[in-house]
């Protein structure tokens, strides 16, 4: 959206038979948000084709945001689910936080309603990097002052 480059034609993809997942970098939407990220992607098509019905339903846009992911780099065998002798990378989510009530239906309440600070556990190859919503291990401090220093050696280069 940011870069006006249009809306994906998903339903088009999708029945052409391409692999369909949905995947972040740093920039993207200038967050690293995958939650409004799924909105996003539920929110244009349905914005395009003025039907809520229509192609990525809220439970296949979390599919593409974790199974979908790992099929495009033909990595289904090794991540994107909880299967024994696959990669343990696991999110938890309090779904008691006040952006959660009421609860009715859990897949459409992570999708619509799930931010960063939800996610108070991430574990990575079974390691906690999160730890009771707090990184493990980090220097915040440190990566914000080294991505400044980084921002501004590259900003003379890539500003008009």
């Amino acid at each position: 959206m940011r870069l006006a480059s249009g809306v994906m034609r998903l339903a088009d993809v999708r029945n052409a038979g391409i692999r369909i997942g949905m995947g972040l970098d740093g920039g993207t939407n200038d967050t690293a948000d995958v939650f409004n990220n799924m909105r996003a992607g539920v929110g244009l098509q349905r914005a395009v084709t003025l039907d809520a019905h229509v192609t990525p339903t809220v439970a296949d846009v979390l599919r593409m945001a974790t199974m979908g992911g790992a099929e495009t780099l033909d990595q289904e065998d090794k991540i994107g689910s909880l299967t024994p002798g696959k990669q343990a990378d696991v999110i938890i989510i309090d779904p008691g936080a006040l952006n959660f009530a009421p609860q009715l239906e859990q897949i459409s309440q992570i999708v619509f309603n799930g931010q960063p600070d939800n996610v108070t556990w991430v574990f990575v190859a079974g390691k906690p990097v999160k730890k009771n919503g707090q990184l493990v291990g980090v220097d915040l401090k440190k990566v914000l002052r080294d991505a400044q220093a980084a921002v501004e050696d590259i900003a003379p280069a890539i500003q008009p």
